[in-house]
């Protein structure tokens, strides 16, 4: 068995689209990435945990969905809830309808 893909079997991973420029970059990778990314991700990124596992040197503009393990800029990365989020969680998980609608209502002032 040769161990080179095919240009189908390629085209079935990675989809490619020229920039305004006239350069060819990568659209979309359908399948994992179990390398480096010299370059950046402008969009999402899924997957079946939706994880990052490695160093991301670089910026990140958008959400993180989960739980960031190591350092942002040298500084031990922590979950940090203001007040506002604090109430609002509590309120959602004890299933109260009413101190949550008192609460939207209070937003909404």
């Amino acid at each position: 068995m040769d161990d080179q893909i095919t240009p189908e079997e390629a085209l079935e991973l990675v989809a490619f689209r020229r920039n305004c420029d006239g350069d060819w970059f990568v659209r979309h990778v359908h399948g994992d990435v179990y390398g480096d990314v010299y370059g950046s991700v402008h969009c999402n990124v899924h997957g079946n945990v939706n994880t990052v596992l490695g160093d991301v040197d670089g910026d990140i503009d958008g959400d993180v969905g989960g739980t960031v393990h190591g350092r942002i800029n040298g500084l031990k990365w922590q979950f940090v809830e203001t007040p506002k989020e604090k109430l609002q969680r509590l309120i959602e998980a004890k299933g109260d309808q009413e101190l949550l609608e008192a609460f939207n209502q209070l937003e909404d002032n």
